[in-house]
């Protein structure tokens, strides 16, 4: 299931990754994404799935149809996922969700119907029946972890943004030192390291630092400064040559060492220091 967009001009592919590189800055997919599939021999409609790492028998799950047009399905697709924290990308291959009826509710008023059809018309019942069904056999167990799945995505999509709390712990203690570490950044602000500044013959030099946060695979985040290697003429403006981190950058530190655990708005942060970027 990569990302693909084959079959889109060029134009318009560059179009449409560029929405969703902008709407998946700082997400990490380690708990799930969702995807847009091309429209394929069953359908002439773009479609909306979400697939999950936990599942074991049906990890991925077919949400909505879309759109006939390219632009305008990535737009309603973002519109539908915008209150969740998990990114969104775009295929042309996607491995059919239930089959063997596994999805089929076989008890009270909804007996008959598909899963994904009481998702669309009672999603609080869906919910109902992730958090009470008692499975006993092994069809009855996948289509528990298919109520659950859609469960999930309920919830994902209609929290607001504001009501979730990023799960982050402390990672190492104090002291000591990490090795491999991939991150992405979340947040990017630059500051003048006061303690350099000076003036030579008149002239005020800075050296400007980046502050990141950056956020693991675990949804762990991180607190580091790049120290600014030269210095520059203008406050708050990186030197000449230097790089300049962006919103939703891979980092790979090859070491690090822990400075400070720091707890803020009940949201944990590692701070870390003596970074070696590969």
């Amino acid at each position: 299931m990569d990302e693909s967009t084959s079959g889109i001009s060029g134009e318009i592919q560059k179009m449409i990754l560029d929405k969703l590189n902008t709407f998946n800055r700082g997400k990490t997919s380690d708990k799930g994404r969702y995807y847009i599939l091309l429209p394929t021999s069953k359908t002439l409609y773009y479609t909306l799935w979400f697939f999950t790492p936990s599942a074991t028998y049906h990890p991925t799950v077919y949400l909505a149809n879309l759109d006939l047009n390219a632009i305008s399905s990535v737009n309603k697709a973002i519109k539908m996922v915008s209150n969740s924290f998990l990114p969104l990308f775009i295929t042309t291959d996607i491995k059919d969700s239930p089959d063997n009826g596994d999805d089929i509710i076989s008890f009270g008023k909804y007996r008959g119907y598909h899963l994904h059809d009481i998702y669309t018309i009672d999603p609080r019942y869906v919910v109902w029946i992730a958090d009470k069904y008692e499975p006993h056999v092994k069809s009855e167990m996948r289509f528990k972890e298919l109520a659950v799945t859609y469960s999930k995505i309920y919830l994902d999509l209609q929290t607001r943004k504001k009501y979730k709390m990023p799960v982050s712990r402390f990672v190492g203690t104090p002291g000591e030192k990490l090795s491999d570490l991939k991150l992405t950044i979340t947040k990017v602000r630059i500051e003048d390291d006061s303690y350099k500044t000076q003036i030579i013959r008149g002239t005020e030099y800075f050296y400007v630092d980046q502050l990141l946060t950056a956020v693991d695979i675990a949804g762990n985040y991180f607190l580091l400064r790049i120290k600014a290697k030269d210095r520059s003429l203008t406050t708050q403006t990186l030197p000449p040559g230097a790089h300049a981190f962006q919103v939703g950058e891979k980092l790979t530190l090859t070491s690090a060492k822990v400075l400070k655990h720091i707890e803020s708005r009940t949201i944990k942060y590692t701070r870390i220091g003596y970074i070696k970027i590969q």
